[in-house]
């Protein structure tokens, strides 16, 4: 709407209303984790950190923390050892043993 098209509304004091766009909300946080497939045997997975060097600029499936965890519950999948991964998930993984 460009300021031609504004009428003063009579009686309404209209000065505390922006004129410009106010900036939207910042983006969603990315995902701190991604699935990829485990380059050493086929139809298992790796659960790195997403800033990892092994999956930066190189795909694969983003993950929430929740998302994670189930996905290193699966059998065949684990936790990458030379990110965080293995030291943030498996310590919670552990916490939840016998709860099902």
């Amino acid at each position: 709407m460009t300021e031609e098209q504004l009428t003063p509304i009579e009686g309404v004091n209209l000065s505390a209303v922006p004129t410009r766009r106010q900036p939207g909300p910042p983006p969603p946080p990315a995902c701190g984790w991604v699935e990829r497939p485990a380059p050493e045997r086929r139809g298992r997975t790796v659960v790195h950190d997403a800033a990892c060097r092994y999956v930066v600029g190189k795909g694969g499936k983003e993950l929430s923390t929740l998302e994670a965890l189930d996905t290193l519950m699966r059998n065949g999948a684990r936790a990458c050892h030379d990110c965080d991964a293995a030291a943030a998930l498996v310590p919670a993984l552990e916490l939840g043993e016998g709860y099902e």
